[in-house]
């Protein structure tokens, strides 16, 4: 992923500051941020995409009669420094993303505005729930879903998954509580072998075969694993 850096109007600032926030930050990303963002200008296209992914849930609250809103966000990697996209549920951005890490990214990486920013998104656990209508099919044809028997790079045994009722489809309900999940937009078998590795280095166990989901710019590999609790 590739992105602008633009100046913000440093309410990042002012939400990453609020403890409720901020708490939960670092519980579930292990990133304790820097008070500021480094604002993104990227396709709209990316954002649509991310809206629709499930990632890891920053939850809002209510504090002095004013409501906040829930908070999407993402794991990245920003030239080997550990990050995170978040995504804001009331953002008034349609183009940007914010990112945060420990310490500011402008300084360490010498970031000026309208220099180009390459990011990629880390693996990250999560919850994931799909309804879906599903073909089998034996070949290389991908549905809106795609669920892998066999190897994904060669033709095999797969379900063709679709969001609408397709003809010799059956109902299909996908539910797993720990889903290992990469997001990537080019190269998908690195990212594939990314998840894999990640997967064997944490000692997950498999649970599942592996599916890819498309989106309209993005796509994402899932699989779900046993996370052991010893």
């Amino acid at each position: 992923m590739r992105g602008m850096a633009i100046s913000g109007s440093g309410e990042g600032k002012k939400f990453i500051s609020m403890e409720e926030y901020k708490k939960q930050i670092i519980e579930k990303t292990n990133i304790e941020p820097y008070l500021g963002t480094l604002n993104l200008k990227v396709e709209k296209s990316l954002i649509d995409d991310l809206k629709k992914v499930e990632g890891i849930l920053i939850k809002g609250f209510s504090k002095d009669g004013i409501t906040y809103g829930n908070v999407k966000c993402f794991l990245i990697d920003i030239r080997k420094i550990d990050a995170a996209v978040l995504l804001p549920e009331k953002s008034k951005y349609r183009d940007v993303v914010e990112i945060i890490a420990s310490e500011s990214l402008r300084k360490k990486l010498a970031i000026k505005d309208g220099d180009s920013v390459e990011f990629q998104f880390k693996p990250f656990i999560k919850e994931e729930k799909l309804s879906l209508y599903a073909k089998p099919f034996i070949g290389g044809k991908e549905g809106n879903v795609t669920i892998y028997y066999d190897s994904p790079f060669i033709e095999g045994r797969r379900d063709l998954c679709y969001f609408r009722k397709n003809k010799n489809s059956y109902r299909k309900s996908l539910y797993s509580k720990n889903i290992a999940s990469i997001i990537f937009e080019d190269n998908e078998k690195d990212a594939y072998e990314k998840l894999m590795k990640w997967i064997k280095e944490r000692g997950y166990a498999i649970m599942s075969p592996v599916r890819k989901v498309r989106y309209k710019k993005l796509n994402e590999w899932q699989m779900e694993v046993k996370i052991s609790t010893n």
